[in-house]
């Protein structure tokens, strides 16, 4: 079967050894669903990037970037998918487990483990994450919590990035934080679209309109199969119409899409076609599927 795209970066894949005797996770092996109670290494993930749903896939990965995915701990985390960069090329970056929503001391201390002999920070730690799902503040505006704001502030001096992974019921909020910090670059995951509070498109789609006319935000377009909605497509049709193809990033959310019964395709495949619909070029094909994330995470490649 002929490839549609070549030379694909994936800018988020989560990778766990847990059953092996790796550093401890404590997430996917307490999720209600065998599908999750593996291990999941970056062999694996690569065997998967090789498989579609109608045979051998038509996406042709070519390195990942790896989001923190609750191996114990941050720091451990951390150092452990560093080292594997040291040993495969393929992986790309980190985004690192810093809860940054605890504040600038908390960010700072963070920094200053990881940081090298010389002093400087690690060249593949490019940004940082922590899920608003498993904060303690719940609240829609909890991004705006201005222990946070003094967090990001920390993470921006330091020239790394921020990805937001929320509910939809945050994205409203977002804008408000974001304007706060012009020259530093945020990431938001899964279309802001874990799961559906909030994510109904006339109350959704605004938010994601005002997110788009910030020029430091990127949109990652998958997780597709944690949206809850009828139509996949018609939500990355408007985030495409807010963003351009400057400014969406290609993901799969490996291992979480497989482990819900999706082919590694599958996403890529619907941003695709959504990308189609929209009157993609080659040229912003190759944007949406490598470009965009050479630029994001600052690839020499």
């Amino acid at each position: 079967m002929e490839l549609l795209m070549d030379g694909v970066i994936d800018t988020h894949i989560h990778l766990s050894e847990h059953y092996k005797g790796g550093l401890p996770n404590s997430w996917h092996p307490k999720v209600d669903s065998p599908g999750f109670q593996r291990d999941w290494s970056l062999e694996d993930f690569r065997a998967s990037t090789k498989r579609g749903a109608g045979g051998a896939s038509r996406f042709g990965v070519v390195g990942a970037i790896f989001v923190e995915c609750f191996n114990e701990g941050p720091l451990e985390e951390a150092q452990w998918v560093l080292d594997l960069m040291q040993k495969d090329p393929f992986l790309l970056g980190l985004v690192a487990q810093i809860r940054v929503q605890q504040g600038p001391e908390h960010v700072k201390a963070f920094l200053e483990k990881i940081r090298l002999p010389s002093g400087e920070l690690p060249k593949g730690l490019k940004g940082a994450r922590f899920v608003f799902m498993a904060c303690e503040n719940q609240a829609d505006d909890a991004c705006l919590d201005p222990v946070f704001l003094e967090g990001l502030q920390v993470l921006s001096d330091a020239q790394l990035l921020w990805e937001f992974c929320c509910e939809p019921r945050m994205a409203l909020h977002l804008p408000s934080c974001i304007k706060r910090f012009p020259k530093m670059t945020f990431v938001i995951d899964h279309l802001a679209h874990n799961g559906s509070k909030g994510g109904d498109m006339d109350t959704w789609g605004p938010a994601i309109d005002a997110l788009g006319q910030l020029p430091n935000v990127y949109m990652k377009m998958g997780a597709t199969e944690q949206w809850e909605v009828e139509d996949p497509g018609a939500y990355m049709d408007r985030a495409i119409k807010a963003f351009g193809f400057d400014r969406i990033l290609y993901e799969s959310n490996w291992f979480v899409n497989e482990a819900m019964g999706d082919a590694y395709d599958r996403t890529a495949t619907l941003l695709y076609e959504a990308c189609q619909r929209a009157g993609a070029s080659d040229l912003d094909l190759v944007k949406v599927f490598r470009g965009n994330a050479c630029h994001v995470y600052q690839l020499d490649l």
